[in-house]
């Protein structure tokens, strides 16, 4: 025997109108709805794919100021342009489509024209690292142009540190001790390390982990007055937003973005490439050897 199943389907004339389905019915009549229900979200499911497959996919790597430390680390010695090399063998594994560098954004034709003379053989190279890593990954991989992308920033540090002199002796003594303690790791690493081996610790999480948490005592800074703590994180967050406004201005769906920075920007910019939706992160380590 069939079950009979009462269903509400419509009013007339303020009259319920009641219509008798049976369940066989009533079961069809569903699931040609589903079906009708189902269709678009097979579509979004194959739009949502391409849309992933067209992420801008961006490394941040971070380095150190080749030109700032050539009495440590000489960038220009036989045996450290060969391990740069290496380094840009490795990196020109994530087959990167653009390049992009921390040189002002309001300079990127004078930029660019620097690379071009290089390009054609017009142009020896300095020791920055904008010109060592940025300009000869680009040539290696026939890139036409390369992209500064910086946005310069005034920096408190000065302000900040002589008012914690005065005010804050606990922070001085803090900051002082932790300064050194990187100051004496980096010497010996520049000293027995390979260029590989540095930039790994530069864009490691213990790298990152120790910038923060030097950030963040500093930030305590002025608490409840004049919050000079947050004036040098503040600064930091609006030069490094700015700079990743103009990495995303400057690529395309589907690009492969490296971005070389001096290594303290790469907290805040890989922040910001996980938030935005339209960018994914590359992890940096995955493309440095040994």
């Amino acid at each position: 025997m069939t079950e009979t199943t009462y269903v509400l389907l419509s009013f007339n004339n303020d009259k319920s109108r009641l219509m008798v389905l049976s369940a066989n019915k009533f079961a069809f009549i569903g699931l040609a709805f589903l079906a009708l229900v189902a269709q678009p979200v097979f579509a979004q499911s194959d739009d949502i794919t391409i849309e992933r497959n067209s992420k801008i996919k961006v490394m941040v790597l971070g380095t150190f100021h080749f030109h700032h430390s050539s009495d440590q680390y000489d960038i220009m010695t036989s045996k450290h342009q060969e391990e740069l090399d290496e380094v840009l063998t490795s990196l020109a594994q994530f087959e990167p489509t653009k390049v992009m560098l921390e040189a002002a954004y309001k300079d990127s034709v004078k930029f660019d024209s620097l690379y071009q003379q290089y390009r054609k053989g017009n142009l020896e190279l300095t020791r920055n690292e904008r010109q060592q890593l940025g300009l000869r990954l680009a040539k290696r991989l026939n890139h036409n142009t390369v992209y500064a992308v910086d946005y310069k920033l005034s920096w408190p540090y000065g302000e900040v540190m002589g008012w914690a002199k005065n005010n804050a002796p606990k922070f001085t003594n803090f900051y002082n001790n932790w300064n050194q303690r990187m100051d004496d790791y980096q010497e010996r690493l520049y000293k027995d390390a390979t260029l590989s081996e540095i930039l790994q610790w530069l864009n490691s999480e213990d790298y990152r982990d120790r910038l923060k948490n030097v950030r963040m005592r500093r930030l305590e800074l002025g608490a409840g007055s004049n919050f000079m703590g947050a004036k040098p994180i503040s600064s930091s967050y609006e030069r490094n937003l700015k700079i990743f406004a103009n990495i995303i201005d400057n690529a395309e769906p589907g690009d492969r973005v490296i971005t070389i920075f001096g290594a303290s920007h790469g907290y805040f910019l890989r922040e910001f490439v996980q938030m935005h939706p339209d960018t994914k992160l590359v992890e940096t380590l995955d493309y440095l050897s040994d």
